[in-house]
């Protein structure tokens, strides 16, 4: 076979295992509902207004010492093209110096469990504060953080790279917790374009993405009192805004233009459907039996696997070049149930796509990965 020959075999196998990839992707999660922005409004049917400083919600400041009064103002939030803008301005008003906009589903749209996508594009400057997240809508577990805090995406405008995906639980406040991790950008800035968040929250596990790219995985927290998977077990709805101040990103300075907004092109609700039957040496395991996608991704010369295993099994994990060639085995042995994880060191490896293969009891899963050098 000449090298010409072999090049074109390998880039229509690169092909074929994305395009598969992404038929199987496509396959698990069913769209349920979404606000793709299309009218000139924001639709009151899924989302209401939170207005002022926090203290009709029992919240001075939000709790957070931030400096902006919210409103229901067209100035603060529109929808025009297309897209939702949330908007912080500086003026006086309400006795602040600056307004801006917060807005949920409480009530109107609430889930447990599923894949939450928003695209969106973020501000920039000194103490410029927005967020995509997640709140109870019942206190079940009492208040906050015991009943939870799931942050979709959180980002500070003096950081331009980066956002943060958190989650808040442990008992009520001062003795609540938080763990998470943050996805910087290889280059550019996440004012300059859009981006997609997402996060899939599947019973007792939530993974992050920008872009698809999954940057973290949780599969332990807890509450006072209550079994895991509480608190995260119940209903939580959507909240967007745009804060200005407060303790995290510290107040604006003469570096802070402003309006500045936060501008989101959709929001799409997901639901996983039921398990498609694929070709015979692609078998899909059991829902609880996971294979997730390695972190970092791209990556050089390290990454990380994480698996999950209901029961205990003989588990053998290997990496594969395109041409079906076994590369490397990261584990072939008899584990306990539980979350496992190990690294890849592809030092010895060439740039190129991978596939991960995950064999337990007879059936396997597969997913790929990039190095990069």
């Amino acid at each position: 076979m000449s090298l010409i020959q072999s090049a074109l075999r390998s880039v229509i196998f690169v092909l074929a295992t994305i395009l598969m990839a992404g038929s199987l992707q496509a396959q698990n999660w069913e769209l349920v509902w979404s606000d793709e922005f299309d009218g000139d409004s924001l639709n009151t049917d899924y989302w209401e207004y939170q207005i002022g400083t926090g203290t009709s919600e029992g919240l001075t400041n939000w709790g957070n010492n931030e400096r902006q009064y919210y409103t229901d103002r067209e100035e603060n939030v529109y929808v025009k093209e297309g897209k939702l803008h949330i908007r912080a301005q500086e003026e006086n008003f309400g006795n602040r110096n600056y307004t801006s906009a917060r807005i949920r589903t409480k009530g109107r749209k609430d889930f447990l469990y599923g894949r939450f996508e928003i695209r969106a594009k973020m501000p920039i400057g000194q103490g410029i504060w927005p967020a995509i997240w997640m709140m109870p809508t019942d206190n079940v577990y009492g208040g906050w953080a015991a009943s939870g805090e799931i942050d979709i995406m959180e980002y500070l405008g003096h950081e331009p790279h980066r956002v943060h995906g958190t989650l808040h639980y442990g008992g009520a406040w001062p003795n609540n917790v938080y763990s998470g991790r943050h996805y910087d950008l290889t280059s550019g800035r996440f004012s300059d374009d859009f981006y997609t968040f997402a996060i899939e929250w599947e019973y007792g596990e939530m993974r992050w993405f920008v872009d698809d790219v999954l940057y973290q995985t949780r599969n332990y927290w807890y509450t006072t009192g209550h079994r895991f998977p509480a608190p995260f077990d119940e209903k939580f709805h959507f909240i967007m805004n745009v804060a200005v101040g407060g303790n995290w990103p510290g107040n604006p300075d003469h570096t802070t233009e402003f309006p500045q907004e936060m501008v989101v092109e959709y929001l799409r609700v997901y639901e996983e459907a039921e398990p498609t039957s694929v070709d015979d040496d692609l078998l899909v395991l059991p829902a609880s039996i996971k294979l997730h996608q390695n972190y970092p991704n791209p990556f050089n010369p390290t990454t990380n696997i994480t698996f999950t295993l209901p029961e205990s099994a003989h588990v053998k994990l290997g990496v594969y070049n395109m041409l079906g060639q076994r590369v490397a085995v990261l584990t072939d042995h008899y584990l306990a149930s539980g979350s496992h994880e190990v690294t890849l060191d592809a030092t010895h490896l060439s740039s190129g796509i991978y596939i991960y293969k995950l064999y337990a009891e007879g059936s396997v899963i597969t997913r790929t990965l990039s190095l990069v050098k």
